[in-house]
């Protein structure tokens, strides 16, 4: 048997009430529902789920609503240019490059690299001590989001990743 699980989903282009959605999700798999309302925020959708399945996409969506709450308030953090902007970025532990920080916030930083060596979105890699991932490439190098955000108490301009 089947019941209603209800998510909000940002959604661009025309939609009614009562019309059916199939949505994919990261972590959750493929959902089906009925549009039940429209927001200014998007849409709210009754999804149908299996009962044996119910707990677990629920506890999955609200991991996912909390991690977007979470880096919102990372992304509002913010950017300093840490005094000592040098960095050591090291690639799979034997490739090294030498960096330097633009600008640094509680979750990630923008590095330079010369040579740039042209990293693919979501390449591991370490920043000094901190590991981080490639989220997107700026000019002449690197955004990159850490692993594990810095905590407010250690954040300052003398901070080193």
């Amino acid at each position: 048997m089947r019941s209603p699980l209800r998510g909000e989903i940002s959604l661009k282009g025309k939609i009614s009430p009562g019309q059916v959605v199939v949505c994919s999700l990261d972590n959750v798999g493929i959902l089906v529902g009925k549009v039940n309302e429209i927001t200014p925020r998007g849409i709210l959708v009754d999804f149908m789920v299996r009962e044996s399945r119910r707990e677990k996409v629920a506890a999955r969506l609200d991991w996912h609503a909390a991690h977007a709450v979470r880096a919102a308030q990372l992304r509002r953090a913010p950017r300093i240019v840490p005094l000592h902007p040098a960095v050591e970025i090291k690639l799979a532990e034997t490739v090294t490059f030498i960096g330097t920080i633009l600008d640094i916030s509680l979750s990630g930083a923008a590095i330079v690299l010369r040579p740039n060596p042209g990293l693919f979105v979501g390449t591991l890699l370490r920043v000094a001590g901190r590991y981080a991932t490639v989220v997107r490439a700026i000019e002449d190098g690197v955004a990159v989001q850490f692993v594990e955000p810095f905590s407010t108490d250690a954040f300052d301009r003398w901070v080193k990743p």
